[in-house]
């Protein structure tokens, strides 16, 4: 597939990480109230914690946007696929369950989809060229 797309999918995506990063060390009141729950001290400890995994994305997104097809680059987007595939499934289950009452739920949870979908294509269209598998 275009590296460029790769590469603006990426720097797009490492954004998007470092925003949650910011969000869930700085501001997790906030993002938390956002999901319908309270800001317990166990809550807020926990969604700083999360936020290291946010950042270690970010910067692992941000320094491959500029690889090219490579098992290394099918390798990262599997993992942000599932990652992303994760977030999009949570965001519709907790919506449909009624946990979250968010209105902005179900477009995040697209924007999550639509992220998977574009990282899995480039992991399987990177896989499959020659010399990038085993």
């Amino acid at each position: 597939m275009n590296n460029n797309l790769f590469r603006w999918l990426s720097l797009l995506t490492g954004l998007l990480y470092l925003s949650l990063f910011y969000q869930l060390l700085f501001t997790p009141e906030q993002i938390l109230q956002s999901f319908g729950i309270g800001a317990e001290p166990h809550i807020i400890y926990l969604a700083r914690r999360i936020s290291v995994l946010m950042l270690g994305f970010s910067v692992l997104v941000l320094l491959a946007c500029n690889l090219r097809s490579s098992k290394a680059r099918a390798v990262i987007a599997t993992a942000v696929a599932v990652n992303m595939a994760g977030f999009a499934c949570n965001s519709f289950w907790g919506a449909a369950l009624g946990i979250l009452f968010d209105r902005a739920i179900p477009f995040i949870g697209g924007i999550e989809t639509v992220i998977a979908i574009f990282y899995a294509v480039f992991a399987v269209t990177d896989f499959r060229k020659k010399g990038n598998c085993g």
